[in-house]
C-alpha cells in the first residue's frame, strides 16, 4: 500500500487528492537529469509563488541564463517586462 504525504481539499470544487509514495515514484522518473546544453535555456522564474520552492529550479537550471524576480504569486509577475529579455535570448 502507498503512504499518504498529504491531502489537499480543493475547496472550490469540493474535491480531495491524496499524495501517495507511488505518485512520488511516478514523479521521480519524470526527473530529465542534468541539462546538456544548459545554453539554450532561459529560466524566469519568481521567488514570491507560495507553493513552489524557487530555489530547487535555481538549483536544477544551474548553468542556465537564469532571472530571478523577487515578486511572484500563482502567476508570472511583469510577465510584459520580460518580453525583451526572451527577444533578446531568442536572438529575434
Amino acid at each position: 500500500m502507498s503512504r499518504v504525504f498529504r491531502i489537499e481539499k480543493i475547496t472550490y470544487a469540493g474535491e480531495q487528492w491524496l499524495l501517495t509514495s507511488h505518485d512520488m515514484h511516478a514523479l521521480g522518473k519524470l526527473d530529465t537529469g542534468p541539462i546538456p546544453h544548459p545554453e539554450t535555456i532561459q529560466m524566469l522564474q519568481q521567488q514570491g509563488y507560495e507553493v513552489l520552492n524557487y530555489r530547487q529550479d535555481v538549483a536544477k537550471y544551474e548553468g542556465c541564463n537564469q532571472t530571478v524576480d523577487k515578486r511572484g504569486i500563482h502567476i508570472f509577475v511583469g510577465f510584459k517586462k520580460a518580453h525583451a529579455k526572451i527577444i533578446q535570448f531568442l536572438g529575434l
